[in-house]
């Protein structure tokens, strides 16, 4: 396990987790949400916030049979050191995967509505070397600078809040009319959208606390971020008409732009400004991720050499799928249908440690009913 100086309190423990999951995603959310369910998307999403519950008891569980191990180290008890290491390289790919997606996103979102004459090398450039001056010191400088940014969401929330009173409720009703069928299908695509709460699988056993408390703030995570997606959901969804949100890919940023104030002129461009936060933070935590997941494979190799190893391919990437959009079109198709495997894998291994009967350090646990 790591040394002490890396470990985190329950609460950063839960700034980690919503700073994680709430990034690019957000701005094209309601849009989305609407082609897949209509104007039921938002009960897809609670239904999303559900499975995700149980997604994180099951994580839970394993965490419980092996304690101060994270997935990568319970995988290579459960299957063998070699078998660990291919996992290990897979979730390396994995959470590189997604930190070159949340750049990609990025850069499209700033140089369309920001910065449209800027190259776009610049752009990624920018956020890939905050994102390597913030994780090269370790997870808790990390949870330490996402529990000072969390009150800028406050500011998002209002300035979101304040186009309620241009809203018409009847764009919703009647509530149900999408079907149960479609409502299911799209509580799909609303569990992508909440993507990040897996940093638990690398970040539980450096969090301070019991397991029921640290289960306890990754609930109260789950429960931030899925009402606050449902409310940013169903606000875009009373403000704008069906036929309008058809064809309005970024609707929270259409809306604001509709209002000025005599100190400020384009709202929009203020929500942005704090939104980048939002995305520096998510990926911030997919680098470190992806940091953490290589370390067990070059044991060598220190943590930040890592991150700047890491930082050059994601760089690259970014800037491939950014000249080439059928590229871009299927990493984002590719790396969306693999995050089901990646998030339902350690209830593969839980269900493995029970049929071996496997606990804690590999040792065989024995039911004291036999």
């Amino acid at each position: 396990m790591d040394n002490n100086k890396d470990m985190i309190t329950y609460q950063q423990f839960f700034f980690l987790l919503i700073h994680t999951q709430s990034g690019v995603g957000v701005l094209s959310l309601p849009y989305d949400m609407h082609n897949s369910v209509h104007s039921d998307g938002w009960i897809s999403i609670l239904l999303a916030g559900v499975l995700v519950q149980g997604i994180l008891f099951a994580y839970l569980l394993l965490f419980r049979r092996f304690e101060s191990q994270n997935l990568l180290e319970i995988a290579s008890l459960l299957l063998g050191i070699k078998l660990g290491k291919m996992i290990s390289l897979f979730y390396s790919l994995y959470f590189l995967s997604v930190g070159s997606l949340i750049l990609v996103l990025y850069i499209r979102i700033i140089n369309r509505w920001i910065l449209p004459y800027t190259p776009t090398w610049i752009i990624g450039s920018l956020l890939i070397l905050a994102g390597i001056y913030l994780c090269v010191d370790g997870l808790k400088v990390l949870a330490r600078f996402y529990t000072l940014v969390t009150p800028l969401m406050l500011v998002l929330f209002l300035l979101i809040s304040y186009t309620l009173k241009d809203a018409n409720i009847y764009y919703i009703l009647p509530i149900g009319q999408g079907g149960i069928k479609n409502i299911l299908f799209g509580s799909k695509d609303a569990l992508l959208s909440m993507l990040g709460f897996e940093a638990v699988l690398i970040t539980f056993p450096l969090v301070m606390g019991s397991n029921k408390k640290k289960f306890k703030i990754m609930s109260w995570a789950n429960l931030f971020i899925t009402l606050l997606y449902t409310y940013l959901v169903i606000v875009s969804f009373i403000y704008f008409s069906p036929e309008e949100l058809k064809i309005i890919p970024e609707p929270l940023l259409y809306m604001l732009k509709s209002y000025t104030f005599k100190a400020m002129e384009r709202t929009d461009l203020l929500f942005l400004s704090i939104w980048i936060i939002m995305v520096f933070t998510s990926f911030s935590t997919y680098l470190f991720l992806a940091a953490k997941s290589c370390k067990s494979l070059l044991k060598k190799l220190q943590h930040k050499k890592l991150i700047y190893y890491l930082a050059l391919p994601i760089f690259g990437i970014s800037l491939i799928a950014e000249s080439n959009i059928h590229f871009a079109e299927s990493m984002t198709r590719y790396i969306t249908n693999a995050s089901f495997a990646f998030l339902l894998f350690p209830i593969l291994l839980l269900l493995v440690s029970y049929l071996f009967k496997k606990t804690k350090k590999g040792s065989v646990h024995h039911d004291p009913a036999e």
